[in-house]
């Protein structure tokens, strides 16, 4: 089956809310036109920055959990974030806060993806097809439930914002400001509360230490008193 596009930011569009092959639209000569997944030509190039942070502190996941089941379930997520990012090349750097992050990238003089630590949905794959727009846009960006985002890339590290901005809103206003063409990337469930543990497990890869820990803690939830 054909995975679902992405739009270009540039225009109205409708955003999905399916886990999907990252997708999206090139430009030519003034137009858009439909683009498919592809592979980066060359992944190696793009500084890839694990993110920490953009969900909250783990108690979010309460009262459905516990606070050491929710430290614990939050911890098992940055893990499988933190494991696609070192399928890709030379990829193996810890997870810093969003400022570091922006201010690493600013230094850089190729392109870089920033990629939030809580998403364990991630796939080398998803990561690959969004490194692999910034051949043919300014920026990608990829959406989360509840107005979070799970990816954030430049082809020019200098568009890098100056001040921590953890909103989808605040990112997507200020790329289409400095004029840039951004991929919109496609949306993954956000980890925001306990009841988005399940949905988000159910779209992990196999072998996946935050599916593995949502089943076994599914059988000892004792909900945290208020």
């Amino acid at each position: 089956m054909t995975p679902p596009r992405a739009p270009y930011a540039g225009g109205p569009a409708r955003r999905r809310t399916r886990d999907s092959p990252a997708g999206g639209r090139r430009p030519d000569a003034g137009r858009v036109r439909p683009c498919g997944h592809r592979p980066a030509g060359d992944a190696g190039t793009v500084g890839v920055e694990l993110v920490t942070g953009l969900a909250g502190p783990a108690d979010r996941l309460c009262p459905q959990f516990t606070a050491e089941q929710a430290a614990t379930l939050a911890a098992a997520a940055a893990a499988g974030a933190a494991r696609a990012v070192r399928a890709l090349p030379g990829r193996a750097r810890a997870a810093v806060p969003l400022e570091w992050a922006l201010a690493g990238i600013r230094r850089r003089r190729g392109p870089a993806l920033l990629v939030a630590a809580e998403t364990p949905q991630l796939s080398p794959d998803l990561l690959t097809g969004a490194i692999g727009l910034l051949d043919d846009f300014d920026a990608v960006l990829g959406p989360t439930t509840g107005d979070g985002w799970w990816a954030f890339g430049l082809r020019e590290p200098a568009h890098a914002p100056l001040g921590p901005s953890t909103g989808l809103g605040s990112l997507t206003v200020a790329a289409l400001r400095l004029g840039l063409r951004v991929a919109m990337l496609p949306t993954l469930h956000g980890l925001c509360d306990g009841a988005d543990v399940r949905p988000v497990a159910a779209r992990c890869p196999a072998g996946s230490l935050f599916a593995a820990t949502a089943v076994r803690l599914a059988h000892q939830v004792t909900p945290a008193q208020p």
